[in-house]
Order: structure tokens, then C-alpha cells, then sequence
């Protein structure tokens, strides 16, 4: 390897492979070791494709490398490597490890092969430089049980839990007289594909080949070198790119945060990405063409352009990171608007309105002002969901919705109900308050929907002088049916001229419904409404709930009444 050093350039991702990664490379490693000791000489693993560009230096001696791709694999290799290094007492073995990690340059300077960007930097070189940080590092961890092991894991920097794992694999399965055997396995049985490119090489090109090929690159990545590979932009990449979107591991496990798009899960950044590119576009974008939209997007911009480009992202990243989501969201109280909204939009799984509420925490920072436009978007989208009115049209209704308030002097939320209340198709209507009434009375909704429902009149319900706590964790909370779906076994009451076929779709509707905290069991849930109502008690302090477990029957016309006294608290949440 001589002096040979890595460059991780600025635009690659940090290091993210997480424990199925690391477990599956060892598994391989283990398979190799197999087949060694049976005397297989010829098996081997490839293990994927590197690919390097050759940098200018002026330092004498040394040759460095713009590692493209492959950095996941290679650092991996070298906390493994390091691994077997802090395991071993063989002081021979030792120094042909650290000469695989570490190498002399002409000066007689150490000089780590692989050279990380920004946050991965410090963590890696006192991995693969510090003995004494890594028995620290390890004493604190080896004698967890399996399960603190594991959970210790994934809350710990990626880099320190990949050795974490490496060093208790080593530990507890590979015997000492057997770790040279290991070593030369990962050196010879697991081959790459090792592509040079010259410094005339397009790598922006080279990034597109690979993402056609399969290889996942983020979108994030790709516009990250497509942008900053720009001699206009370049120097602006502190500034615009790494203090948003690479500062600390903060940032990038927020934006590396997995959400719910439709039915596919994409993560935070990408949706930031596809807000912004809407708000930029005002017409659909393809989430699963995300880059190439960009790309489109920016072709023929000038330096002048691109820069403002670089700052203007930069600001709606900022935005984003301020609106409520994740762990802000888990318990909340009925006067925290803004996170009350955005509680309703993810259980509601509605992302299309991403782009509109991005622009408007962009654009309004009157915070009272802001707080009266979430309250009517809530209002809206709630009514239309608890009327069960279609959402297939939501994609074009907010982009048109974008286009209005762009337009606007000033966006208020008289504004955006004046253009609401426009609307009258089906696709796009406001309910009016007889559609919502009659919709508490007869819709049946998916449990999930009904659950937020139930929440939302839960917290509005805490909302007084008298409640020591208003605050609610949605977690834990289930839908339970007052009257069960068997009710035949053990109810009995049918009102004079109510078919049993009624019964079965009332029971289903909102009036019967309410939240318990876990689930009652089968004979608790099914039981006659003396044993209900008293196991409703135990599970559920709500008032939407022990207002009704007093009652000495319950059928039909308490669903109605109770329909009617859900919809009072409704009407006073989600005004039209």
C-alpha cells in the first residue's frame, strides 16, 4: 500500500452502517474461515466496487486518493482490522496490522490511510490510532448483556459501535493462534472491483453511472456533488451545506430519520428536498426522480444563480428543522398548535401538504398568525377525513393552494379559508358543519384515524383550569369498542324494530368508539356491559369514556347521544 492515503472528499455521506451491516460482513468473513479450514483455497466474497480519483499534492512522497466510493466497506474493513489488532498479543501480528492502518511519510509523520471528513474524522483516527482510547472504550461496554449490548449500539456513533461489535465478535468466537488466519481472509478472500479514475475524470458522471446501476446514493449525495462541484459555489459548502445538513450527529441522524411517504418510508432530507424543489417548481415533482428533477432544474443556471441557489436551500433547511417532528411530537397538550397539526398530518399520513406548510413557516413569522392558518388547515383536513372524502386529489389541491399564496400581499389565514370555502367538488370541498355532524352520527373510519380523533377531543377535553396534567402520549393508547363486534355472546338489548345489521355498522361509527390505555383482553372486550363498563374504568381515565360508564344500558341511543357530545367538542376544535 507504500503512501498511499484515502481522501473521503466533503460531498460523500458519513459513515451509516448500522449492526445487520456489520453482522453481515462478518458472517462472510466466517464462511472464508470455514472454507480455509476445510481446505478450500480457491473460495472467496466479493464484497462490492471501490472506486478512487487521484489528487494533486505537494506533500513529498505521498499519493492521495479522492475515495469516490466504497468509503462504507473500507472503513468498516479497518475497524474490523483494528479489532483484531487491540485482540491479538502477537507484537509481530500487530505491526503488520497497523502497517495496513497507518503508514510513514517522508517526513517520519504517522499518516492515517484513510482520512475522513468533518464529524467521522475524530471519531475514526482514535479508533485506529489510540490503544488505550479503544480498551477504554471497550471496558466500558463488554460487560453489558446481550440486549444493553445491542441497544448501547445503535444509540452510539456509528464508527465506535462498528469496533464495539467487531471487538466482541473477536472476543467471545475467534481463537488467538486463529487470528492471523482471520487477517489474511479479509485481505485475500475478499476481492473488489478497483476502478482508478484520472484527474480529467468527470466524477459527477461517474456518480450518476453508479446510481444507474443500482448502487444507492442518496439524492442528498448526488445534489451535494452536482452543486458543490461547481468552482462558483465550492466555497460556500461550510456556510450552506455542512452547518445545516453535517454539523454533528444531531443533524445528521435528524435528517437521515426515516418517515412515511404514502407507503414507502423516505427520509427527512428527502422530503425536505422534494418540498423545496415543489415550492421552487409549483408543479409535481417524482419523488422517485428526485435528483433528475433537480438536475433539470438547475441546468443552464449561472454562477450568480447557483449561489443563490446554495443560500436559498440553506434557509428553507433551516425552516424545516424548526417545524415539529419525532420525539417533539410524542406527548403533547391541546394548546400546542403547531405540534398538535403536525401530530394530525403524520397519522393522518398526508405529506403532499409538505411543500405549502414549509412556504408558510418560511414566509409568515408572525407566530400568532401562523398558529390561526395551521388551525384552518387542521380544520379542513380533519373535517374531509372524518367525512371520509377522498385524498387522491390532495397532490394538485396543494400545489394549487402553493400557487394562491405565493400570490398573496400578505398570507393570513382569512386568506387561505376565503380560498378553501371556494372549493365545492368532492375532490376538494370544506364539510360544512351538517356533513361533519352527520359524519360523527353514520362514517365509519380505519382505527388509526379514529385513534387521532379520539386524541385531538382527549386533549381538548384536558384543556381546563381543573386538569393537573393536560398533556397526552398517544403511544399506549388503543381503540376499544364500547359495545364489542360480538356483542351477540353477551348482549342481548336490541331496541324494538334495530336489525342486528344496524347494530353491527353502528357499533362501528365514532359514538361507540373510545381510547383505552393498552388493549382489554378477549373476555374483558366481549363481555356484558355490567363487566365492560367496569373494566372501561380501570383502563381509561378519559372523560370520553368514565362520562358514560355510569349509564345502565348501552345501545344505540347512547351511541347516537355520545356521537352528538363528540361532535360538541369537534366543532369547537376543527371550526369551518
Amino acid at each position: 500500500m507504500g503512501t498511499n492515503q484515502f481522501v473521503i472528499p466533503f460531498f460523500q455521506r458519513s459513515y451509516v452502517w448500522r449492526p445487520d451491516n456489520w453482522s453481515e460482513l462478518w458472517d462472510n468473513v466466517n464462511e472464508e474461515f470455514l472454507e480455509l479450514e476445510s481446505g478450500n483455497q480457491s473460495s472467496e466474497h466479493f464484497i462490492g466496487t471501490i472506486i478512487i480519483k487521484q489528487k494533486e499534492t505537494t506533500r513529498v512522497g505521498l499519493l492521495e486518493y479522492d475515495l469516490i466510493d466504497g468509503q462504507q466497506r473500507l472503513t468498516t474493513v479497518c475497524l474490523l482490522l483494528r479489532a483484531f489488532y487491540d485482540v491479538t498479543e502477537d507484537q509481530n501480528l500487530k505491526n503488520w496490522i497497523k502497517n495496513l492502518l497507518v503508514f510513514t511519510d517522508s517526513y517520519g509523520q504517522e499518516n492515517i490511510r484513510i482520512l475522513h471528513s468533518r464529524v467521522d474524522r475524530e471519531y475514526f483516527q482514535n479508533i485506529v490510532l489510540s490503544s488505550e482510547n479503544n480498551q477504554t472504550l471497550w471496558d466500558d461496554f463488554k460487560e453489558l448483556k446481550a440486549s444493553e449490548f445491542e441497544k448501547k449500539l445503535e444509540i452510539e456513533n456509528r464508527i465506535k459501535g462498528g469496533y464495539l461489535f467487531f471487538r466482541k465478535k473477536i472476543e467471545q468466537e475467534v481463537e488467538k493462534d486463529k487470528i492471523r488466519s482471520f487477517i489474511t481472509i479479509i485481505l485475500e478472500k475478499l476481492p473488489v472491483i478497483h476502478m482508478a479514475l484520472s484527474k480529467d475524470d468527470d466524477v459527477q458522471q461517474i456518480f450518476d453511472t453508479i446510481n444507474s446501476l443500482g448502487v444507492k446514493l442518496t439524492t442528498a449525495e448526488l445534489l451535494k456533488n452536482l452543486l458543490y462541484s461547481n468552482q462558483a459555489v465550492i466555497n460556500l459548502y461550510d456556510e450552506c451545506w455542512y452547518s445545516v445538513f453535517e454539523a454533528d450527529e444531531d443533524a445528521i441522524d435528524f435528517w437521515n430519520r426515516d418517515r412515511t411517504s404514502g407507503r414507502i418510508r423516505r427520509t427527512t432530507v428527502e422530503l425536505f428536498l422534494y418540498s423545496y424543489l415543489v415550492i421552487l417548481e409549483e408543479s409535481s415533482v417524482k419523488m422517485e426522480a428526485l435528483f433528475k428533477e433537480f438536475k433539470k432544474h438547475l441546468k443552464d443556471k449561472t454562477s450568480t444563480e447557483l449561489v443563490s441557489f446554495a443560500k436559498e436551500l440553506r434557509d428553507f433547511a433551516k425552516v424545516y428543522q424548526q417545524m415539529p417532528d419525532g420525539e417533539n411530537l410524542s406527548e403533547i397538550s391541546f394548546v400546542e398548535h403547531e405540534k398538535r397539526f403536525f401530530h394530525v398530518i403524520r397519522e393522518f399520513e398526508i405529506t403532499t401538504i409538505f411543500p405549502l406548510i414549509l412556504y408558510i413557516f418560511k414566509h409568515v413569522n408572525d407566530q400568532s398568525e401562523r398558529v390561526r392558518i395551521l388551525n384552518v388547515l387542521e380544520s379542513y383536513l380533519t373535517r374531509r377525513t372524518v367525512c371520509r372524502l377522498t385524498t387522491k386529489n390532495y397532490n394538485n389541491l396543494f400545489l394549487s393552494l402553493l400557487g394562491t399564496v405565493k400570490k398573496m400581499e400578505t398570507i393570513t389565514s382569512n386568506g387561505i379559508k376565503t380560498e378553501l370555502l371556494k372549493y365545492s367538488e368532492p375532490t376538494s370541498k370544506f364539510p360544512t358543519d351538517d356533513e361533519f355532524k352527520d359524519a360523527f352520527q353514520n362514517t365509519t373510519l380505519v382505527n388509526k384515524y379514529s385513534r387521532e380523533i379520539l386524541y385531538c377531543i382527549a386533549l381538548y377535553q384536558l384543556n381546563n383550569d381543573f386538569t393537573d396534567n393536560s398533556r397526552l402520549n398517544l403511544d399506549g393508547f388503543s381503540v376499544e369498542h364500547m359495545m364489542p363486534k360480538k356483542w351477540r355472546n353477551n348482549w342481548n338489548n336490541l331496541p324494538v324494530g334495530t336489525a342486528e345489521n344496524f347494530r353491527d355498522y353502528k357499533l362501528l361509527t365514532l359514538g361507540n368508539l373510545t381510547l383505552v390505555k393498552g388493549k382489554l383482553n378477549s373476555s374483558m372486550r366481549d363481555s356484558s356491559w355490567e363487566k365492560k363498563k367496569e373494566s372501561l374504568r380501570i383502563f381509561s381515565t378519559l372523560r370520553q369514556t368514565t362520562d358514560y360508564t355510569t349509564k345502565l344500558d348501552w345501545n344505540e341511543i347512547e351511541m347516537t347521544e355520545r356521537a352528538n357530545d363528540l361532535y360538541q367538542s369537534a366543532i369547537q376544535i376543527w371550526k369551518r
